[in-house]
């Protein structure tokens, strides 16, 4: 694809945008089209697990000193010796304390790591590319496949729908074979996504290209920690800001030899069941279907992480759970990118994994809680709860100031004898819900831009109730948004970005 040269914006930015969305999509569809779809589809399955294990590893080491040798693990061709004894070691900790499987998935992984982050170098990927991250050593491989997880995922679901050719990979080729067309194709997907919607979001945006890529004036992060979407309310938020109010049963948790296991799904289960009691979910539809659902699975698990169904047992258990969708037709892209959905499907049998369910569940759960006025209500609760404690983090003084003279504010904090008024905004917003409609999802940011530039000059035009109950006369306002949106308005701060802006801040 030709990339234009100099600067462009509006509509000439749309069309180029909106082309390489195309292009890319076009390309990585021709790439897996060339494959067989059986062998392909296995190696990609294990490609996911080798994946899954590396991100999980840390959490299962006992000690900082296993730890840090299995992150610093890496091969050096140039130095293979001293290397090798690194990896070795790490090999040799994941066959004792797992098994020698995990050992041998694990070493792998990391030889194909390490063999196409050095053809990266050699034909200099990341600088064109403009990827910070990297596969130098297991810890930055980590955080480059916890980046990229969804697209392997994506690509899992779309290689029997896509995959037509008679050509093979070998496992241990696969990243070298795969990694760059689906790194390149599908993460520029997703960047020309998101600059489709800053041009629709922002009048004076614009992007200057050289040879390789094109950097706009403007940047839009939309995940958060560890590269996961927002909610509206977590698990993590309900059981560490409410945990007064929960009564968990004993959980049953996995083998300390096991990676992965079916227990994690009934103790997810317990755990939704007991952080989200109050609005009533273990009487809805979908989480009585979800409890139907693994029982009628556990009997088909395969060393503790995948399940594998034929075609009649996956339909039986299916008809069981109406309300579940738990395989996506589609072979659209966009659609599988943003489907929840845990099986794939070759030919007469499905596929899925403790993970894969894992993630159902706890999505299904929250997205069903969205349309619940009560917990809607207490998320915005918990949430400026959560903006609290972070602010007190950084030496701002919460005043707990709710309520003065019939008019409610959310969190008022003082900081070197000035006042902080920050509104807290929980209002739904989902970039991917309207998928390739980015004017659809522009015209909504613009909406809550709006409103949050309107919400910010209330509070200017009562600020004196502050002024007067603190007796303090320097006062600034801000709106603090827990669903990105997309403003160079700098009183409006995206909670993702929250902390980096109090670093900013941290002299006031």
């Amino acid at each position: 694809m030709d990339i234009p040269k100099g600067t462009i914006k509006s509509n000439e930015l749309d069309k180029f945008l909106e082309n390489s969305i195309d292009y890319h999509l076009q390309a990585f569809y021709d790439k897996i089209s060339q494959y067989e779809p059986i062998s392909l589809f296995e190696n990609w399955r294990k490609l996911i697990r080798c994946i899954d294990e590396l991100i999980n590893i840390p959490i299962e080491a006992k000690s900082d000193n296993e730890l840090d040798e299995f992150l610093k693990s890496n091969i050096d061709f140039d130095n293979l010796i001293n290397s090798s004894n690194s990896v070795r070691k790490s090999k040799k900790f994941l066959s004792e304390r797992f098994s020698i499987d995990v050992g041998e998935r694990y070493s792998q992984l990391i030889m194909m790591c390490c063999a196409i982050h050095k053809a990266f170098i050699l034909h200099n990927y990341y600088e064109i590319s403009g990827n910070s991250l990297n596969l130098e050593n297991v810890e930055n491989s980590i955080e480059f496949f916890q980046s990229r997880r969804i697209y392997f995922v994506t690509t899992l679901f779309l290689i029997p729908k896509i995959a037509k050719g008679n050509k093979k990979s070998e496992f241990i080729h696969l990243l070298n074979d795969l990694l760059q067309i689906m790194d390149s194709c599908l993460v520029n997907v997703t960047t020309s996504y998101h600059n489709l919607l800053i041009n629709n979001s922002i009048l004076d945006f614009e992007m200057t290209f050289d040879n390789n890529k094109g950097i706009g004036n403007f940047i839009f992060n939309q995940l958060e920690s560890f590269y996961l979407n927002p909610q509206r309310l977590s698990l993590i938020d309900q059981l560490e800001l409410r945990k007064e109010n929960l009564k968990i049963e004993v959980l049953i948790s996995k083998n300390s030899k096991k990676i992965f296991s079916f227990n994690e799904i009934a103790d997810t289960m317990a755990l939704l069941s007991s952080a989200f009691k109050k609005y009533n979910i273990e009487n809805t539809i979908k989480f009585k279907e979800l409890n139907i659902l693994f029982q009628n699975l556990a009997r088909y698990l395969f060393d503790d992480y995948d399940i594998i169904l034929d075609e009649d047992q996956f339909n039986n258990i299916q008809n069981q759970v109406r309300k579940l969708n738990l395989y996506n037709e589609s072979n659209e892209y966009f659609t599988n990118l943003n489907s929840i959905s845990p099986f794939q499907k070759l030919n007469k049998t499905y596929y899925t994994t403790v993970v894969l369910l894992n993630r159902y569940a706890y999505n299904l759960i929250l997205n069903d809680l969205l349309s619940n006025r009560k917990f809607q209500i207490n998320s915005g609760f918990i949430f400026e709860d959560r903006i609290s404690i972070i602010l007190e983090l950084y030496g701002f003084t919460d005043t707990k100031i709710t309520r003065i003279k019939r008019k409610e504010f959310d969190v008022v904090t003082i900081k070197n004898n000035k006042i902080f008024n920050f509104q807290c905004k929980n209002n739904y917003y989902n970039i991917s819900d309207v998928n390739y409609n980015f004017k659809v999802i522009a015209n909504l940011n613009r909406r809550l831009c709006k409103y949050y530039e309107k919400a910010i000059l209330k509070e200017k035009n009562r600020e004196n109730l502050l002024k007067d109950r603190l007796e303090i006369n320097n006062i600034e306002h801000f709106v603090i948004s827990r669903f990105p949106v997309i403003t160079k308005n700098e009183k409006i701060i995206n909670f993702n970005n929250l902390e980096n802006w109090l670093q900013n801040y941290v002299n006031y």
